[in-house]
Parts: structure tokens; sequence; C-alpha cells
């Protein structure tokens, strides 16, 4: 396998890319390298904790002093000569999130992005869901009008059985109507009223080569992506794990998960297999470069990325620097 960094001069961005095979996968972030508060998402965490893992995780992913850890929501595309998927839909555009202030009502470039490395809305052939949480179903929709409207408007759109049917329930059974901060009304609604879910298996094939599989924890049907190349396999990880440091230290789980003790389960099985087996991981949450292999150490794992070819003059370490969030 391959990997690059493209350059997407008038959008002043750079995108990594896997070739594997007669696939081509894109890293495409919604939103890059943002400096998060630790606490917002490992509660658990304590400064020595904190400064532990800064030594143990990729340089630039954690600031000890500053109570922060790097995150990035990375989307991906997978194009190959019979189908072009997009895995997960990030956060999206022109949707209220007044609770997240970072994911409010943005206004960004990631369709212009898509375009510029071939791939319009209408070439979508397959969106899929690994789970329903806000910051993985944004883009399944965009506003026209008053109306929110399938973003691809030819694709089939897959989410396992098991989390629609969950998610489906909590918001019949909402007094507001606000789940998962108002994304099952503007970004799973609109699709279930119009071009329809293709709700299926939590081990699904969703067409050769492209599979899912069960990873629940996080989100109650959540799963992770495989895709089968000659050159061996490519597995997205959802938010399976969620950040580097994770991987030195099992114990430390997401404050999102809603069932703590089966998303440690899934995920020390997910890297326990991957390692042992080579597998490519695409995680969604890790900054660039994102696509690596696992070594096992002792009880740990070390993420160790590909290496990228690099056309022209080198481009910057984008883990070098972190920015905040605007409002967290």
């Amino acid at each position: 396998m391959k990997v690059t960094r493209r350059r997407i001069g008038e959008l002043g961005i750079d995108l990594e890319q896997l070739r594997a095979g007669q696939a081509v996968v894109t890293c495409i972030p919604d939103m890059a390298n943002v400096a998060w508060p630790a606490k917002a998402i490992f509660a658990g965490l304590s400064r020595e904790d904190l400064e532990a893992a800064a030594q143990r995780s990729p340089a630039g992913t954690v600031d000890s002093a500053g109570d922060t850890v790097a995150l990035s929501f990375n989307c991906y595309v997978i194009e190959t000569p019979h189908y072009v998927a997009l895995i997960d839909g990030g956060i999206g555009d022109g949707k209220e999130r007044p609770h997240r202030p970072a994911w409010h009502r943005r206004e960004t470039r990631f369709l212009d992005t898509l375009q510029a490395i071939g791939i319009s809305p209408e070439r979508v052939d397959i969106v899929i869901n690994t789970h329903l949480h806000a910051d993985h179903v944004g883009w399944n929709t965009r506003r026209e009008g008053e109306t929110w409207r399938p973003t691809f408007p030819n694709a089939r759109y897959v989410v396992a059985e098991a989390e629609l049917a969950h998610w489906t329930n909590v918001h019949e059974a909402s007094a507001d109507g606000n789940t998962l901060h108002g994304a099952f009304a503007d970004s799973v609604l609109p699709i279930i009223q119009s071009v329809g879910f293709e709700a299926v298996a939590s081990d699904a094939e969703v067409v050769a080569g492209l599979s899912l599989r069960s990873s629940p924890g996080h989100s109650p049907g959540m799963v992770v992506v495989a895709l089968d190349t000659n050159e061996g396999e490519v597995l997205f990880l959802a938010d399976a794990v969620h950040h580097p440091l994770q991987l030195g230290d099992d114990g430390i789980v997401c404050n999102f998960c809603e069932d703590p003790v089966q998303a440690r389960a899934t995920r020390l099985d997910l890297l326990g297999k991957a390692a042992a087996a080579g597998t490519v991981l695409a995680p969604y949450h890790f900054p660039a470069p994102v696509f690596g292999r696992l070594t096992a150490e002792a009880a740990s794992f070390r993420f160790v990325p590909l290496d990228i070819e690099m056309p022209g003059q080198p481009a910057p370490n984008m883990r070098a620097e972190m920015r905040r969030p605007e409002g967290n």
C-alpha cells in the first residue's frame, strides 16, 4: 500500500491518499487538528495521566500543560472502478448545535474539497454511517431553503439496523425532539423521509469487498467498516478508538460511550486482531498522519503511520500546532 499527500492548492489544504490495489482512499477532515479540552472527552484523566499520555502518544497529540488533546473529524472517500463510497458524514454545515459551539452553524468548504478530488455529490454511490452521533451524520443532508435534503442524491445511505432502531425509539420518546443534539431531526429523519436508509445487519457486506463489523459500546449499534483489497485490509475505526492515548492505557474510555465496559471490550478485540493481522487502520478522530498499523507492546499498542510519499516540498506536520474550537 502507498500513501501520498495531495496538495489542493486552491483550498490551501493537504489530503492523505492511500492506494491499495484498485482502491484509492482519501481522508477528508471535516474539522482538523483541534485542541479539545481533555476532560470534555476523557473526564477521568488527571494531570498526571495526561503527562504520562504525552510521553507515549505521537508528538503534538497531547498538551498536558494546556489540558487538551488533538482531535480531527475524518471522513473517508473510497474510489474503486465499481463504486464511490463515503465512510461517515462528519459534522456538516449550517446545523443548529448550540450545545456544541464548535459545530454550530458552520460554513466550510467540505463539498469544495470533494469536488477538488473529482467527487461531485452525484458521484457518490454509497454513504455509510457507522453510527448516528451528530459528528458522523452531518453531511447526510444540506439545507435547501427551509428543507434538509440528501447531500448525495444518488447514494445508498447505509446504517446498521440496530443503530437506526435504537435512535428512532429514543427520538420518538423524546419530549423536545433534540435527539443527538438535533442531528436526528436534521441529518437522519430527512433521509428516512426521502431516499430512505438501507438498514442492514451489523455484519453485512455492503458491496463486494466492503463490509461492516459489529462494534457496540460507544453507541448500541455502531459498526466499523472493512475494505478488502488485494494488498490487505483497511479498517475504518469509527469511534472504537477516539485518541492515540487510549492505545497505551486500556482503561481510558470516552465520556460519550453508552456502555463503557462494552466499548473497552470492543476496542481491545479490534486492536488485538488488527495488530496480529497487520491491518491498516483509518481512525476517525486521529490527526494526520491517519493511515497506519499497530504494533503490540506488552499490554498496550502503538500506532505506526505508513510512510508518506511527498511530491515536491514536504507539507508541514499537521500535528505540530493545534487550534482551539471556538466556544469550547
